[in-house]
């Protein structure tokens, strides 16, 4: 029960959130032609009924092996390994870079840098947009969140409990943020980290999305996930415990 309310109260604070709006925007950039940001947009109180809980139905609309621990979702990629860049491998030449589409929140994507994910607001390039409006740098709010494209493999471990996707969010932000020739850079990503509250990382390659929140122990918990089906418009297929 107790998991239960964590989920409740995650999911009714997350689509009141500016990563929830990030997270839409990357939805239709990562997923083009499905039309989710907009089905999403005007259906979020549908989530609630639409959204399944974590059993063998659930865990077959992610398309993986699922369970529950005592920090939420537990992800096992053994099945997806083969075939995909060897985890701890990366498809790009070109470091990632961030961009924000909201205060609150920002968006990398670890896969094409250079895309920036523009549907429904989101993010702008560099020169684009309100140049006079102040806007702080990214990552540094006192409450902020990040929506990371990435392929999960490169997390580096088969088994993606919580804790392991937090650190694996936490080394792209740093490397997103912290630029070596730039040594004032580094206390840039440090202030980014502790501001972080919730993370959700998307595979388009294994239409997997995961999302997750920091609680004031800094615990990290996975209270929600979806799936997406590439070849459906629609909305994705959400999964709780």
């Amino acid at each position: 029960m107790q998991r239960k309310a964590q989920a409740d109260a995650f999911v009714a604070e997350f689509v009141a959130s500016t990563t929830w709006r990030a997270t839409l925007a990357v939805l239709e950039g990562a997923f083009p032609g499905l039309g989710m940001a907009a089905t999403l947009s005007r259906r979020t109180d549908e989530l609630w009924r639409n959204m399944d809980g974590l059993d063998r139905a659930g865990a077959k609309k992610l398309g993986l092996p699922v369970w529950l621990d005592a920090a939420g979702m537990v992800f096992d990629l053994s099945a997806h390994l083969n075939g995909r860049e060897s985890v701890g491998g990366s498809r790009v030449a070109a470091p990632p870079r961030a961009s924000r589409p909201y205060a609150g929140a920002f968006v990398v994507d670890t896969l094409d840098p250079l895309r920036y994910h523009r549907a429904v607001g989101g993010p702008l390039a560099p020169g684009e947009g309100d140049l006079t409006a102040p806007r702080a740098p990214v990552g540094e709010e006192d409450d902020s969140g990040v929506v990371i494209v990435a392929n999960l493999t490169s997390a580096g471990v088969r088994v993606l409990d919580s804790s392991a996707l937090w650190r694996y969010a936490g080394r792209v932000v740093a490397a997103t943020l912290h630029e070596p020739a730039r040594p004032e850079t580094r206390a840039r990503a440090r202030r980014a980290l502790r501001a972080l509250r919730r993370v959700v990382l998307v595979d388009p390659e294994l239409g997997l999305g995961v999302c997750l929140q920091i609680d004031s122990a800094r615990t990290p918990r996975c209270l929600l996930a979806f799936g997406v089906d590439a070849t459906e418009v629609g909305s994705p297929r959400f999964v709780r415990p």
